[in-house]
């Protein structure tokens, strides 16, 4: 629903339309609230109301005249979210470990549970959760198993596909899959990631996963952890759309009104991981002749973005904050071990269960 305020000797008047498309001649959702020549005022649905024009002169003062991109609450809301999926993904991993090595026990006949610590954990992980997966396949083939990254690549496929489908049936929750920096809502961090413009940005988006996730998922930090790739995955995801909502703050730019989504961000970490763990492998860049060295290839994809970040290129319209943004968090997280990370999230994990009696 819109509503449309108008200025009316002193009084705000309201007129609501019921649907989108009786406001198009007024221009629906653009980038900022607008003025029209007549002295009516385009405003978002919240602010609406029958109130005496003094009352509400500071509100459409802000609207006119956008308030600061709130910096602090997106940061912790950032930080707190991607720990808890951490955490929570890294206990449902312990979980996991502890039912093979239960089901591995009672294969190898043993009388003592043989996972009373979490090093004990941690060494059958290492040692053994190999050999206990390929039986639990033999014998049980319909068993989802979490170390098969085409899996992980598949499900992020489908949720991300189906989100589409949801609100292509029905337009009005789009909203709820879009980012925009200036609306108080820090959800659309997360959910953003979901949400495409169109079918070919979902396509090309669908296809990378595919191709990146399960090279990610090979890669020394994120080697046979499905629950650890799906974690980096949405973290990265959160953290790129949190780069580009703190890049309408410097350099700030329009973009504060500007609706922001796509996968992009998390399958460029992912780009990250790889590029770092394999600075050696050669890659063809599309439409360009030749390879090149993927380490290289990561120094220009990052000075690509560094410049479009400050610089407009003619006839693109990327996210090039949050590219760079996840590009940051894929060659940080492989360089500096993130799989020391991941273990003091199972550790956490472990010893919340044990306390709680769950293991």
């Amino acid at each position: 629903m819109v509503e449309l305020v108008a200025l009316d000797n002193g009084n705000v008047t309201v007129s609501i339309y019921p649907s989108e498309e009786d406001a198009r001649p007024f221009d629906f959702w653009p980038d900022g609230p607008q003025v029209l020549t007549n002295g009516t005022i385009l405003l978002p649905a919240p602010y609406g109301g029958e109130v005496p024009f003094p009352t509400l002169d500071p509100l459409l003062r802000s609207l006119i005249w956008p308030p600061p991109v709130r910096l602090l609450g997106p940061i912790l809301w950032s930080v707190g979210v991607c720990s808890t999926i951490y955490v929570g993904f890294a206990t449902a991993e312990v979980y996991q470990d502890v039912q093979l090595a239960i089901a591995d026990q009672s294969y190898w006949h043993h009388d003592k549970n043989p996972i009373s610590t979490f090093e004990e954990l941690q060494r059958f992980r290492q040692d053994r959760i190999p050999a206990a997966v390929m039986r639990l396949r033999r014998s049980q083939p319909e068993r989802p198993e979490f170390v098969d990254s085409g899996n992980m690549a598949l499900g992020m496929a489908v949720l991300t596909g189906g989100t589409h489908a949801i609100y292509t049936m029905k337009p009005s929750l789009k909203p709820a899959f879009m980012h925009t920096p200036v609306l108080l809502r820090n959800y659309t961090l997360l959910t953003s990631v979901f949400g495409h413009g169109g079918l070919v940005h979902l396509g090309i988006n669908t296809y990378a996963m595919f191709v990146l996730i399960p090279m990610a998922a090979h890669t020394p930090v994120l080697k046979q952890s499905m629950p650890h790739q799906a974690a980096f995955y949405l973290s990265a995801g959160i953290l790129s759309s949190l780069a580009n909502h703190l890049t309408t703050i410097w350099p700030r730019g329009p973009g504060a009104y500007t609706p922001a989504l796509g996968a992009s961000g998390a399958l460029y970490a992912m780009v990250g991981v790889v590029g770092v763990t394999f600075p050696d492998a050669r890659v063809g860049i599309i439409l360009l002749p030749g390879s090149m060295r993927l380490g290289d290839a990561l120094m220009y994809i990052a000075l690509f973005d560094a410049i479009g970040i400050f610089v407009k290129y003619p006839f693109l319209s990327l996210g090039h904050a949050a590219h760079l943004g996840g590009l940051a968090v894929g060659i940080a997280y492989a360089k500096y071990d993130g799989t020391k990370i991941w273990r003091r999230c199972r550790r956490l994990g472990f010893n919340s269960m044990r306390s709680l009696g769950v293991i």
